[in-house]
C-alpha cells in the first residue's frame, strides 16, 4: 500500500525554487555598487592614459609639462585608492551574497546626491607647497551634516580622503605663478568624484581661489596658469570654474608658499552623480 503523501501543487514547488535563487535587493545593492567602484577605476585609468598621452597643449611648453606631470601623479593615486574601494565593494557583496537569508532581507536604503551637491570640508592639516607634493593623500572630515530627500547621507565628522593634484609655490612656473590645487575623492569610505579646489598665486603676494570641475580641471588649469598674458578666465572653455571665497591667503603677503588652512572649511561641490547606500 503507498502511503499517503500530501499533493504540493507544482507552482508552490516553483515558488519555492525561484524564491532561493532570486538574489535579495540587498545583494542586488551591493553587487551594484561594486559595478559603479569597477567602473570609477577604468574612468580614472582613462584619464590617466589620456595625461601620459601628452596630448594636452598651451601657450607655455614648461608649464605645461610642470602641470601635467602633477596631474599624472595625482591620478596615479587617485587609480591606487579606487583600486582598494573597488576590492572593497566586490567582497561586500560576495559576504552579502553567501551570508543566511535573514541577513539580507533588510531592504537597504540607497540615496541618489544629483550633480553639484555641496560638501563642506575641514582640513585635518594645513597643506602647503613647501610640505605637500602633486599625488600625496590629505585627509580631513565633513565640517556639517550632509542632507537628501529628508535623510542623513553622512554626519558631520565624517572621514574623508583626497588628493593633492597640484603643487608649486608662487613664482615656481615660468609666468611667475604658482598653484596648490587639490580634490576632493572619498566620504565615509565612499569614493565620489568633486571638483578640484585650486588657490592660483604669484610672488608679489597676490592669491585667488577658484573651483575646477571634473575632468577638464587640468585644461582649465593650463590656461589659468600658461597664459602670459594673465587673461586667465579666457581659456577655460566649458569647464565649471567658480571664485571659492573666503579659503584664499589674503593678498599682500609676499610668502611664495601657498597654503589651504585648517581653520576654515573648504567647500566641494560633486561633478558626478552619486548613489549612496546609507548605513543602519
Amino acid at each position: 500500500m503507498r502511503p499517503n503523501w500530501p499533493i504540493i501543487p507544482i507552482a508552490l514547488i516553483l515558488a519555492g525554487t525561484l524564491a532561493c535563487n532570486r538574489k535579495s535587493e540587498a545583494v542586488l545593492q551591493a553587487e551594484e555598487a561594486a559595478k559603479a567602484a569597477e567602473a570609477k577605476v577604468t574612468q580614472l585609468e582613462q584619464q590617466l592614459n589620456e595625461a601620459k598621452s601628452g596630448k594636452t597643449t598651451g601657450e607655455d611648453a614648461e608649464t605645461v609639462q610642470h602641470l601635467t606631470r602633477s596631474q599624472v601623479k595625482a591620478l596615479e593615486r587617485q587609480v591606487s585608492d579606487a583600486k582598494k574601494r573597488a576590492e572593497v565593494k566586490k567582497q561586500e557583496a560576495i559576504t552579502l551574497a553567501q551570508a543566511p537569508a535573514a541577513s539580507q532581507a533588510l531592504k537597504p536604503v540607497v540615496v541618489d546626491l544629483p550633480i553639484g551637491t555641496k560638501l563642506e570640508v575641514s582640513l585635518a592639516r594645513e597643506l602647503a607647497t613647501d610640505k605637500d607634493q602633486a599625488g600625496d593623500a590629505w585627509e580631513g572630515s565633513l565640517a556639517s551634516d550632509l542632507l537628501q530627500d529628508g535623510k542623513l547621507v553622512w554626519s558631520a565628522g565624517s572621514p574623508v580622503r583626497g588628493v593633492v593634484t597640484q603643487s608649486a609655490a608662487a613664482g615656481r612656473l615660468s609666468n611667475g605663478q604658482g598653484a596648490l590645487g587639490i580634490r576632493l575623492t572619498e566620504v565615509a569610505g565612499v569614493g565620489i568624484d568633486a571638483d578640484t579646489h585650486v588657490v592660483v598665486a604669484t610672488a608679489k603676494g597676490e592669491r585667488n581661489a577658484k573651483y575646477i570641475g571634473g575632468g577638464a580641471a587640468l585644461g582649465a588649469l593650463i590656461g589659468i596658469l600658461s597664459d602670459n598674458k594673465n587673461k586667465n578666465d579666457h581659456a577655460l572653455g566649458g569647464a565649471a570654474l567658480g571664485a571659492a571665497a573666503g579659503t584664499a591667503v589674503a593678498a599682500g603677503t609676499a610668502d611664495t608658499v601657498i597654503r589651504i588652512p585648517s581653520g576654515k572649511s573648504v567647500s566641494f561641490s560633486l561633478t558626478a552623480a552619486e548613489r549612496v547606500t546609507l548605513r543602519k
